[in-house]
């Protein structure tokens, strides 16, 4: 997701978004974190036909001199927002001093652009104590200890860091933007077969064990009597994330097709989490073009869930940085039909007016999608045509 900006004369590639994976040199565990995130957050993009955009990870870990046991500093300069994870451990324990420097260097340079990037600290797993300066200005880490002694699977701990790591960039990125942080992840759902599954979610988001400050609306629980339940639903989707409990039943319900077409009108982050059993009569028409998470949602077992979420907010990362991307590219949010997701028939007829350009993101779509669309818009609106952020950019 890049774009080139600045003066004529020197035109630089600036990554709105930029990942850093810091850990010690010789820990197994660090290396492996690493792998993990930049595995996740290449594939956070729109992917058609093999074709997929991604965040930019960059490591650092080997020492860049041969003397000291740290790596470089961080390169800033290179996106307008810089988030680092650092992976504390024993191994970093081992230059506690050396790294609470290097640490304490790298805060510096973040104060010095402004706190336009942030740190995202992950404490040892063996307890050790956070680095010392870090410690002084009362830093708050990720508790991993924490995670070891409830006996969490490795794939339940790794699941939780990325969690971590998504809500916080997601929660920065907001306070950033003038946002409070606080999105909700609306929980859409049919009760006759998809209750039980979405009251597992809630409870898991709830459980004091849950240490990701993650928070959720669910239907009617969270009413005050005497409101208008339709305009408090429209509400908190229109600033909220969908996770949309697809069951047999779901698509036949007034209200959860009203709930998913007002999120799509919204232009809000959608999750389709496919918990079908036996057979669907006929999928609402306006439910595609989503992603889905196929999700096997046992009586009694919560190890399906965090992945889940994980899925949830990485669409919803995706979306914010289209969107920051889009207006970084546009100018003027007037001149162009911003849309999160591939355009469909529904966007044309629904939108009030359309402009000269409709943009979404990369890649392009296929020929036998666009030639819909372009036949369709040779009626509502010929001089608009349709492109793609990287088109523009």
């Amino acid at each position: 997701m890049n774009a080139d900006i600045g003066s004529p004369e020197v035109h630089r590639v600036i990554d709105l978004l930029r990942i850093h994976v810091i850990w010690a040199d010789g820990s197994d565990d660090g290396a492996r974190i690493a792998e993990l995130v930049s595995k996740h957050f290449d594939g956070i993009g729109m992917e058609r036909d093999g074709v997929a955009y991604r965040v930019p990870v960059r490591f650092a870990s080997t020492p860049w001199d041969g003397i000291s046991a740290l790596p470089a500093a961080v390169d800033l300069a290179r996106a307008e927002h810089n988030a680092i994870i650092l992976l504390h451990d024993d191994v970093m324990q081992e230059n506690v001093d050396e790294w609470d420097v290097y640490i304490k260097q790298t805060r510096e340079a973040i104060a010095a652009r402004g706190n336009v990037d942030f740190i995202i600290p992950f404490g040892s797993p063996s307890g050790d104590p956070v680095l010392p300066s870090d410690a002084a200005a009362k830093i708050q880490y990720a508790y991993r200890k924490a995670w070891a002694r409830g006996r969490m699977s490795v794939a339940a701990r790794d699941s939780r860091l990325l969690l971590h790591t998504l809500y916080q960039i997601r929660r920065r990125l907001a306070l950033l933007g003038g946002g409070d942080g606080q999105e909700k992840i609306f929980v859409s759902h049919a009760k006759a077969d998809g209750d039980a599954t979405a009251s597992a979610i809630v409870a898991f988001v709830n459980d004091k064990s849950q240490d990701v400050s993650l928070h959720t609306f669910y239907d009617a629980k969270e009413l005050n009597p005497g409101e208008d339940f339709s305009d408090r639903f429209e509400e908190e989707i229109g600033k909220g994330t969908l996770l949309a409990i697809v069951s047999d039943a779901y698509d036949s319900r007034p209200w959860c097709v009203f709930e998913l077409t007002t999120a799509k009108r919204k232009r809000r982050p959608i999750v389709l989490a496919d918990v079908g059993q036996r057979r669907t009569s006929r999928t609402y028409p306006y439910g595609a073009n989503l992603p889905k998470v196929r999700v096997s949602s046992m009586p009694g077992t919560t190890e399906w869930i965090e992945p889940l979420l994980v899925e949830v907010l990485s669409e919803g990362l995706r979306c914010d940085l289209f969107e920051r991307q889009a207006v970084r590219i546009t100018k003027d949010r007037n001149q162009a039909l911003m849309l999160p997701r591939p355009p469909e028939l529904f966007d044309l007829i629904d939108a009030k007016t359309l402009p000269g350009i409709i943009v979404y993101p990369d890649p392009p779509l296929g020929q036998i999608e666009e030639g819909l669309l372009v036949k369709a818009l040779s009626v509502l609106s010929p001089s608009t045509r349709l492109a793609t952020l990287g088109e523009l950019s």
